[in-house]
């Protein structure tokens, strides 16, 4: 009788610290975007992405496709709506690189970009020129 007790006691306190775990999660900012308005209307913009395709089903290869696709367009849409939209100095760059990882990665050139595309959308610091600059 005790150890059962004592068993549930462990256990809701378990759940519970899991449970606050799991909302300190949904609420922090990635390492990278702390502090910068571009990094917190990324991690926003990215959750409202994530939760937009979260239904769709990825049982088959386009159906992953399909899904990546709407959160790269709920994503762009967002941050649109908060004043930001694609770099041109970004795209110029990167088509410098394209020909180059399409050939090594055996893939089309339009592939490469896009992939590269959704990367850089969730950076708000890389290598290259940012992909999201206020707009003017």
């Amino acid at each position: 009788m005790k150890l059962s007790r004592v068993l549930m006691l462990l256990g809701l306190l378990l759940l519970g610290y899991g449970g606050v775990w799991y909302w300190q999660s949904l609420t922090e900012v990635g390492p990278g975007n702390q502090h910068t308005e571009i990094g917190q209307a990324i991690n926003q913009c990215d959750l409202i992405a994530t939760k937009a395709a979260a239904e769709l089903p990825e049982a088959l290869p386009f159906q992953k496709l399909e899904k990546a696709a709407r959160q790269s367009r709920v994503l762009d849409r967002c941050m649109q709506d908060r004043g930001y939209e694609e770099n041109p100095v970004w795209v110029s760059e990167t088509n410098k690189r394209v020909p180059d990882i399409a050939r090594e990665q055996n893939i089309s050139e339009s592939e490469a970009f896009e992939t590269l595309r959704r990367e850089a959308m969730l950076q708000s610091e890389g290598k290259l020129p940012a992909y999201w600059r206020k707009r003017s």
